[in-house]
């Protein structure tokens, strides 16, 4: 006689693509944010260390189109959408327990700018002070001032493309150039002192290119999507770029393929291609990579929403 099938230990809910693009790490949770005013008025957030599911609201109540920058930072998650920043409290508590039926709640101020011109970004080792760099300008925040109040350190932007991680063993900045000439490089940046950033102003900190390439641009590799950094501790890094497949490279409806819109209108399957590497200055004081181990991933099948945001998503938990 066969035995009935067991239940499944997961349930799935189907709904709306939505391009959901605003995913998010924090400490132990997942939030998957979508970029969409059609979107419901609460997104998912799964604890990889529970399994539990849950729901939080959208920041102030509002739907956007905007991507978020996010980061954390002194044990709270602060998100940059449109012109807020809001930042997530801890999970509610009643006499020291878990209350799972007071949903979380954000924290909202302004941005010193949007957050589609937010250039790149990155945590202070003091461990409260937040960096981001947009236009022409670089702004602080200091996490512990409950105003949410912004400082402008002066007309210099941070070198790098997305988020950079401070390196304890190289007392500095890291992350990927965002420079002509750059792209493709990693680099390293002094970090301002905490103090000199809560007085404001200061000139630019010196940075470095490093000397090893990584992954070629869309100008010299016409497979190349995107690529992210992530920090592993120490000083172990690993960069996960996304390519077209090769068989579907040219695989373009009409337009011009040098528009990410337009090069989003088939079905293209995806490589990725995961390097993981450790950083060291040598005896010369330039960045270098070491211990460099590469593999390789496809996916089998391609969507149709691959595209719209060509960077991989990725983080380190």
């Amino acid at each position: 006689r066969r035995s009935p099938s067991p239940i499944p230990p997961v349930a799935r809910f189907d709904g709306p693509h939505c391009r959901i693009s605003g995913f998010v790490a924090h400490g132990t949770s997942i939030l998957a944010m979508p970029c969409s005013t059609k979107a419901d008025s609460a997104f998912p957030v799964f604890d990889t260390m529970t399994l539990a599911l849950s729901l939080c609201a959208h920041p102030n109540g509002q739907k956007t189109w905007s991507r978020p920058v996010s980061a954390s930072v002194a044990g709270k998650l602060y998100m940059m959408v449109g012109s807020m920043v809001c930042a997530l409290g801890a999970p509610p508590r009643r006499c020291g327990v878990l209350d799972e039926g007071t949903p979380r709640s954000w924290t909202v101020g302004a941005a010193p700018l949007e957050s589609a011109r937010i250039v790149s970004y990155a945590a202070h080792p003091d461990g409260r002070t937040l960096f981001v760099s947009g236009g022409e300008s670089s702004f602080c925040l200091d996490t512990e001032s409950e105003s949410l109040g912004w400082t402008c350190q002066g007309k210099w932007v941070m070198p790098f493309k997305g988020q950079a991680y401070y390196d304890g063993e190289l007392d500095a900045w890291v992350g990927l150039c965002r420079y002509k000439g750059g792209v493709g490089y990693l680099c390293s940046c002094d970090v301002p002192p905490a103090v000199a950033a809560a007085t404001g102003g200061g000139g630019m900190p010196a940075w470095k290119l490093g000397k090893d390439k990584l992954f070629s641009p869309y100008n010299e590799n016409e497979r190349h999507l995107g690529a992210i950094l992530l920090h592993l501790g120490n000083s172990d890094y690993c960069l996960i770029e996304s390519l077209v497949h090769k068989d579907d490279c040219l695989s373009y409806v009409h337009g011009n393929p040098d528009w990410p819109f337009e090069r989003c209108r088939v079905q293209r399957r995806r490589v990725f291609y995961m390097t993981r590497f450790g950083l060291k200055y040598d005896k010369n004081g330039e960045l270098r990579t070491t211990r460099l181990r590469a593999r390789s991933y496809g996916v089998t099948e391609g969507h149709v929403f691959n595209e719209i945001h060509s960077n991989p998503v990725a983080f380190w938990m």
